[in-house]
This record gives structure tokens, sequence and C-alpha cells, in this order.
């Protein structure tokens, strides 16, 4: 799941004809910063985490704790991206614990970074304590709390319950970003299928993976083709449904996260005696062996 930037914001480089009002700038911070949010943008999270590193070292020596909060998200969000929830929960709550120790709380981006790490990581009773808090800070940050209301329709999908499905989606209400229309749209296709409609279940999941694709979301789209594969399961489908499987499972083995391992494990469950199929699998689980 991708978090927004937006408190980075604060520390990008003002547009420069006239000085800015308030305290001096430090160029050292701003240029990593800014250097950083390209590098996650443009689907680097590696070289990213590395350029956010410098700037949280830069952020303390400056002893700002704003910027302490916004390049740890930023260390935090690059882990997420590259597939590494360990270390983004460690990022997340080693800052966490730092402003703590000031006084201070996190900001909403950042406990939503751990809640999503949490999530990725299998603690689900403390990535929906999380999640909900963030949920509830709408005020601050709102495109954190649609996030969070996201990440708690997901862990409401994964326990089976549908009443909480419905209720985050009816919380993301109506989005104009593609996004977060996605993240609506995705967690319809899950109630769909919780409640039996298969058939609406691959519609909306066909629709979310759409949305993914023009959102350079790859790992909502690969959630996205498992949603498919699973409605196309209940469907009696099983080809089709080891297809979806399969580009789901390939995605995410590209990208080295552990979702790889069943997905493709269901696929290959599914296969029956396809050929074609088999061997597309045997190439993608090669992938995660890299």
């Amino acid at each position: 799941m991708r978090v927004a930037l937006l408190a980075l914001l604060l520390l990008s480089a003002c547009g420069g004809r006239a000085a800015p009002e308030g305290p001096p700038r430090d160029g050292v911070l701003d240029r990593a910063a800014g250097s950083a949010r390209d590098a996650l943008n443009q689907d680097q999270p590696v070289v990213a985490g590395r350029l956010y590193a410098q700037a949280l070292a830069r952020a303390r020596e400056r002893d700002d704790p704003v910027a302490i909060d916004a390049m740890g998200f930023g260390q935090a969000t690059s882990a997420l991206a590259r597939g590494d929830a360990p270390a983004a929960l460690a990022a997340a709550q080693e800052v966490r614990a730092e402003l703590a120790r000031r006084g201070r709380g996190a900001s909403a981006g950042l406990l939503l970074a751990e809640a999503t790490a949490l999530f990725r990581l299998g603690r689900m009773t403390e990535a929906d304590r999380l999640a909900r808090f963030v949920a509830s800070r709408g005020a601050e940050n709102a495109e954190a709390a649609l996030r969070a209301h996201f990440l708690l329709g997901l862990l409401a999908a994964g326990r089976g319950d549908l009443a909480g499905v419905v209720a985050a989606r009816a919380a993301i209400g109506a989005p104009e970003q593609a996004a977060y229309r996605a993240d609506a749209v995705e967690l319809e296709g899950a109630a769909a299928l919780l409640r039996g409609d298969a058939a609406g279940a691959r519609v909306h999941a066909a629709t979310a993976a759409d949305l993914r694709r023009d959102s350079l979301d790859y790992r909502g789209l690969s959630r996205a083709l498992a949603l498919q594969g699973a409605a196309l399961e209940r469907l009696g489908d099983p080809a089709a449904a080891a297809d979806a499987y399969l580009r789901a499972g390939r995605g995410a083995a590209e990208r080295g996260e552990a979702d790889a391992a069943r997905w493709l494990g269901q696929a290959r469950q599914l296969a029956g005696g396809r050929a074609d199929l088999l061997a597309a699998i045997r190439q993608a689980e090669a992938l995660r062996e890299r």
C-alpha cells in the first residue's frame, strides 16, 4: 500500500524569488529531502531510503522534531516500498520513541507507516489499534486518515468481517484521486466476495486493478489481481483463477514481497495439468530465488 508524502511538503524548497518568512531554511536538509522524495516517486526505494537516512541525520543535527518526524516517515515509507516491513517498523518506532522522549506525539503519517508495517508482518491486532487511531485524526491529515480506513478494511476482510469492510468503505467516501478510488473499489470487491457475490467481486477487482495500474501502484495491482483470482475460483473457473494468482504472484516476486509465495502457491493448486501455466509459475517462483 503507498503512503502519501504530504508531510514532506513542509520541508520542500520554497519557490525562490522572495525570502520566506520565519527562521532560515536548512538547504542541506531541504536538498536531501527533495532528492529522497524524487527517488521514491521514481520507484527507487533503495536510493530513497539512503537519502532519507542522510536527511534524518541532518534533522537530528538540527534538533528539529518536525523534521525528524517527517524524515523518519520518509525512511519508513521507503522501506515499505522496497518490501522491507521489519526495517519500516524499526524506523517508525525508533522515531516515535525519540519524539516521545521530547513529550511530542508522532504525526499521523508516521503512525500510518508503522501500522502498515505491522499489517505486513501479520501483527493484526496492533495494526488495527494504530490504524483506528490514525483514522480518528482526519482533521490533522485527511489523506493519512483515508489510507488508515483502507487498512482497516483490509484487516476486516482478512478476518471475514463484512460489517467492518462496509464501514471502512463508507468512511472513504467518494474521493476523486485515482489511488483512493482504487481503495474504495477494492473494498467493494472484498465486501462482494464476503457476501457470496463472486461475479460482482470480479468486476470490482478488475476496476481496482485498472485504477492501481493508472496510479503506478503495482503492489496494489497485485492485490487486486489476487482478489480477481479468488472471485474466479468461486465462479468455478480454476484456470482463469490460476492465471490471476500467477500475475499477482509474479509482480510480488519481482518486488521481493512475502505475498508472492502464497499467491503462486494458490496458482499452482488451481493450475491442474496446464503445462503452460505450470511453466509460467515456475518462472515466477524463480524470481523469488534471485
